[in-house]
């Protein structure tokens, strides 16, 4: 029953997503690849570098906590083995992998989300309120992109927001790096 569900909101999603114009193409390969994990784990490491320059621990954990996040992502495909949608961008892909969850999207949410607590937290107004809305905008928008390159189904996307969402959850408020 749950299947069943999950299967209608991937296909309403995915219809919804893919009436949006083909010029859109190339902007969302970009948001795509800038939410790549590649992307996302260097991110860790600026954040990982950051805090040890200013001999900040929690600040070098959070870093960290993006390659968990990626780590738990790519266990988490295995563990599933969920099937990539069956279009021309998933077959030219280099590396194969498991759809559920999204990697990209769950990398992003942690990193992006770590540079919108932090620019949040320690930029002047009215720039911090912009950071803010520039990484969440990026947050979506590579999940968006997933979707729309055909590369995953909405639930995989959900799925990985989910999973990355916890783990930023867990490092804002559990171990408050900037406190």
């Amino acid at each position: 029953m749950i299947g069943l569900k999950v299967s209608k909101f991937d296909e309403a999603t995915i219809k919804l997503i893919s009436n949006l114009p083909a010029s859109l193409r190339p902007f969302f390969e970009l948001i795509s690849y800038i939410g790549h994990p590649i992307t996302t784990s260097s991110i860790g490491f600026m954040i990982v570098v950051y805090g040890l320059l200013k001999h900040k621990p929690t600040v070098v954990l959070s870093g960290t906590f993006v390659w968990l996040v990626l780590i738990v992502s790519t266990i988490l495909k295995n563990i599933t083995e969920r099937t990539r949608p069956l279009t021309e961008y998933v077959a030219g892909m280099y590396v194969h992998s498991y759809s559920f969850p999204s990697g990209h999207a769950a990398g992003s949410t942690i990193a992006f989300g770590l540079l919108a607590y932090y620019g949040y937290r320690l930029l002047p107004s009215p720039f911090n309120y912009i950071t803010l809305a520039i990484f969440t905008s990026l947050v979506i928008l590579v999940g968006i992109s997933r979707i729309y390159l055909g590369a995953h189904f909405p639930s995989d996307v959900i799925g990985g927001w989910v999973l990355g969402g916890i783990i930023l959850c867990i490092v804002i408020f559990i171990i408050k790096p900037l406190q």
